[in-house]
């Protein structure tokens, strides 16, 4: 009749039909269900993860960027960016003298927040503990990546002595020999009208310096004129830092990090790793000899036994692979901060009295007065009370320049900064680099004026600058973790510039071409974990040629 009716094999077989496409289509649809409540979840945390930091976080009253707030990525690019110390420095412009600049971080301008944070003790102990992101992870902190308050008490007790007056007497013959034997160089190759490139010759200088003053090496840069493998691995050592940084704060970007870091950099490494380990060995196998040259490492490793009488060397085999794994980050980090503020400061007081024509004048004319033979120049003879504008001069260089510019971050135990409550676990931080600057402790901040540091009985003094806070710098930062080697490093700056100015004229050099002009701080300077500088030709005029 043209109706159809479902036989009764055709009402047996479709449920069948309908459980098996429903097999086949179900785990495709509940993966797409699921994967779309996953999105939302995740979608809705971020959100109410976003809300929460804006508005219900402990910190939420402190005043910064709002992405700052809200996520880890504006301390990220902040980071990456080569410019991190200008970027703090502006939003404190913006925002004030505490600033967030994380989710669970702040930043801070006054001198009252740095006593509060790095000197903060009890019973000998700091109290703001290190953050530990800041080193490389190589399973001993050695010194300065040791993040145990104890334990880095205890080194630092150790090495304090190679830091003494007393020991920086010990080295002075040492230290001549380099700074001289650097004018030697500069006598035969930097009086060209191409001049030499400072940023190259600072380097080699440092790095050639630190060796002999760390473990008594001698790397032979000045007299190769060429980056040994120590300092090529300590420039490219920049990037890896930064990268090693970010990832142990943010350990989901770990697999991002091998893939920023160029492949010469992971090629370089070991060895620089198997130089520094046959370095140390060196030093443990010559034991006997240290009375004739003092190093830092003197206070390490003193003996094999720990007799002061015993006559046998220390070797490698007294040690175990972590006392020896110690030793080798110890001597690394002494290295690279025997090496950063020397090439860092000799460089840029250059350029800062080459931009700035009256004060080289001022300090050359101090400098030929107070010495009528270069070898009258001393440490003890160019110091602070015999040479004040060259202290002076040195003073304002690490004021425009400071060594701690990334940061120092800490971690708080709760407690009052500048008269703000701090809840525990919120990392703090102060910036040298922008309090140094600002115009709430020193007039013309921005300037090379190194008359704000003379003494008003000085025939130079300038009372414009009476009001400056000159505490509110602090190059080498305050407390248990400061730079021991900062008196060293100051003196080493004062003798490298007396000595230099009393034998030449320094004059912008000609360079790689017509291009080459006077590098502008704020424009041409990078700063990762540590300086990047860019070329700098100087020509040196010999005097005694005249």
């Amino acid at each position: 009749m043209g109706l159809w009716f479902p036989t009764t094999q055709g009402l047996a077989t479709a449920p069948d039909q309908i459980w098996a496409y429903w097999n086949q289509a179900a785990p495709s649809l509940l993966n797409t269900l699921s994967l779309q409540i996953l999105i939302g979840l995740v979608v809705t945390y971020c959100i109410g993860r976003a809300i929460y930091n804006l508005y219900f976080h402990p910190l939420s009253k402190y005043p910064g960027p709002k992405l700052a707030a809200v996520t880890n990525l504006w301390w990220v690019y902040s980071s990456t960016s080569g410019k991190y110390p200008w970027i703090i420095k502006n939003v404190i412009r913006k925002y004030g003298p505490i600033v967030r600049i994380a989710p669970n971080e702040l930043v801070f301008l006054t001198p009252q927040a740095a006593k509060d944070i790095y000197l903060a003790q009890e019973k000998n102990m700091e109290l703001f503990t290190l953050v530990g992101y800041d080193a490389l992870d190589t399973g001993d902190g050695g010194i300065s990546g040791e993040t145990n308050p104890k334990r880095h008490r205890e080194i630092a007790k150790k090495l304090s002595p190679a830091f003494s007056t007393r020991n920086l007497r010990a080295k002075e013959t040492i230290i001549h020999k380099y700074i001289d034997f650097f004018v030697q160089r500069m006598a035969e190759h930097g009086t060209s009208e191409k001049g030499v490139d400072m940023d190259r010759w600072s380097n080699w200088l440092a790095i050639d310096l630190s060796a002999a003053l760390t473990h008594g090496e001698d790397l032979g840069n000045m007299e190769n004129m060429q980056d040994s493998i120590a300092l090529k691995g300590a420039l490219k050592l920049n990037l890896l830092l930064t990268m090693s940084q970010i990832t142990r704060k943010l350990p989901m970007l770990k697999p991002l990090m091998y893939l920023c870091i160029p492949p010469s950099i992971i090629l370089l490494m070991p060895k620089v790793l198997k130089m520094q380990s046959e370095m140390v060995q060196r030093r443990l196998s010559r034991r006997d000899d240290t009375t004739k040259h003092l190093d830092y490492l003197e206070q390490i490793v003193p003996s094999n036994s720990g007799d002061p009488k015993s006559s046998s060397p220390a070797q490698a085999s007294s040690y175990t692979k972590a006392e020896l794994l110690h030793i080798e980050n110890i001597a690394t980090q002494l290295l690279l901060a025997g090496w950063m503020p020397i090439t860092d400061q000799i460089y840029s007081l250059t350029l800062f009295l080459l931009r700035e024509p009256e004060a080289y004048h001022r300090l050359t004319t101090e400098i030929r007065t107070a010495f009528a033979k270069y070898d009258d120049i001393t440490i003890s003879s160019a110091d602070h009370n015999h040479c004040q504008y060259l202290h002076a001069c040195v003073q304002e260089a690490l004021r425009l320049h400071p060594q701690t510019s990334d940061g120092l971050p800490r971690i708080s135990p709760g407690a009052i900064i500048d008269g703000n409550t701090i809840p525990a676990g919120v990392i703090c931080q102060i910036s040298y680099f922008a309090a140094s600057r600002d115009a709430r402790y020193f007039t013309d901040g921005d300037k090379f004026r190194p008359e704000r540091w003379l003494r008003a009985d000085h025939a130079l003094y300038n009372a414009r600058y009476k009001d400056d806070d000159l505490k509110a710098a602090k190059p080498f930062s305050q407390g248990p973790r400061g730079c021991p080697g900062g008196p060293i490093a100051t003196a080493v700056i004062r003798l490298f510039i007396a000595k230099v100015l009393w034998r030449f004229d320094l004059h912008l050099g000609a360079g790689a071409g017509s291009g080459t002009r006077m590098p502008d701080f704020d424009r041409d300077y990078r700063f990762l974990t540590f300086w990047e500088k860019p070329e700098f030709w100087v020509r040196f005029e010999d005097r005694m040629s005249k």
